[in-house]
């Protein structure tokens, strides 16, 4: 929480939980406000966990109405 509170990073809510391996949206919270951060990532990193056996997720800006994602 306080990497994202930290001006210098550039970061605020809402912002998405995601682990770090895995995918089809298994361990992914969108967290909307700071209270929420700690136990969406505790859900996420648990899903995770039993899903894929690593736990690990990251912490990124959720973008609510992208117009175009190019990876």
């Amino acid at each position: 929480q306080k990497f994202i509170e930290n001006p210098a990073n550039k970061c605020s809510y809402p912002v998405i939980v995601k682990a770090a391996m895995g995918g089809g949206g298994r361990g992914i919270r969108v967290v909307l406000e700071p209270s929420q951060l700690e136990p969406m990532f505790t859900e996420a990193s648990n899903e995770a966990l039993n899903a894929f056996g690593d736990g690990r997720c990251f912490v990124e800006k959720f973008v609510e109405e992208p117009r175009h994602i190019e990876v």
